[in-house]
């Protein structure tokens, strides 16, 4: 499977009205200030906590970021004078801010509200904790700025193992997943499938919003495996575990019968197990995806068959003869 050519799609920015949109719920945000600046862009996924920009350090000022502001920046700018005050924040302001997040309904000095009315520099509150809020926008900003593309081919979900299945237009990478659909196993994709890095090194398959979980099979034409079967056979997104290439058999190639070394393949910079299985008349390719998954889930938890079968010959060959 060649991964190196995948137009990988990473987000130059999103806008804080995304933010506000996705976020509003979770945080109970609202805004209090720079209503006209929802626009502006928030340009990288980490967060930054302004103290020293607001005690007046600005050579290392993070200002491209969300800037949170907690207990501590607000009670530091309310020990300062006015005068203060207006120097710092316009030092600040000298640097293209994208928004302010306030924690813990905190309410900030009318002249910060009034300055950031004036430039647009929208200002949320939320009633959540500092550490809530810092959590949660630093895993939806991760989310939304991770690498994605879209790849052709199939995702199931085979006992619990996010399968994608790949290969050459009309190799049977619907068929597979049809089988494994009638025996009852779940269909997040087919034929179009979003994939996204997530948090933690995982690569997630997700449904197109268009095509959603319908399906073409050849001969019969377009089917709606949640209409057809229910919505307990469908999923939308699902854990990449297993990466399953299927190719027309070769009687020149070598194909892996043992099983001792295990491959992997590149998905959007994270290693994923491989497995390369020759299709020609009489397999029943379904079955060999399912025992597939289960040695795969075997493997996760430590027991590898292949090797232990292999140890246990070893032991036999060394075995000196009485």
């Amino acid at each position: 499977m060649d991964t190196q050519n995948l137009p990988v799609n990473r987000k130059a920015s999103i806008p804080v009205a995304r933010l506000l949109d996705r976020m509003a719920d979770d945080l109970e945000l609202d805004v209090i200030a720079g209503f006209q600046g929802i626009g502006r862009p928030v340009l990288i996924s980490d967060i930054n906590r302004p103290g020293l920009a607001l005690s007046g350090y600005l050579d290392y000022f993070a200002n491209d970021r969300v800037q949170i502001l907690g207990n501590t920046e607000i009670h530091y700018m309310e020990q300062l004078s006015t005068a203060e005050l207006e120097s710092r924040l316009e030092g600040m302001f000298s640097f293209e801010i994208p928004v302010f997040l306030l924690s813990r309904n905190l309410r900030p000095r009318p002249l910060f509200l009034d300055m950031c009315n004036r430039r647009g520099i929208p200002v949320l509150i939320s009633r959540r904790t500092t550490d809530e809020v810092i959590s949660s926008i630093i895993l939806f900003l991760a989310e939304e700025f991770s690498p994605e593309t879209i790849i052709h081919a199939t995702a199931v979900d085979c006992y619990g193992v996010g399968c994608l299945i790949v290969g050459a237009p009309g190799i049977g990478k619907s068929e597979t997943a049809l089988e494994l659909v009638e025996r009852g196993h779940r269909l997040v994709a087919d034929d179009v499938v979003a994939l996204k890095r997530g948090r933690d090194d995982a690569v997630f398959a997700e449904t197109s919003p268009v095509i959603e979980h319908h399906m073409e099979i050849r001969g019969v034409g377009i089917i709606d495996i949640k209409s057809v079967y229910g919505v307990g056979r469908v999923r939308n997104s699902e854990r990449i575990g297993l990466v399953v290439e299927l190719e027309e058999w070769n009687r020149e190639a070598q194909y892996d019968r043992t099983g001792l070394s295990d491959s992997y393949v590149n998905l959007l910079g994270v290693r994923v197990p491989f497995l390369l299985i020759p299709v020609r008349p009489g397999r029943n390719i379904a079955i060999i995806v399912e025992v597939a998954a289960l040695n795969h889930r075997l493997k996760e938890l430590g027991v590898h068959p292949a090797q232990q079968l292999n140890q246990r010959l070893m032991s036999l060959m060394n075995t000196p003869n009485e």
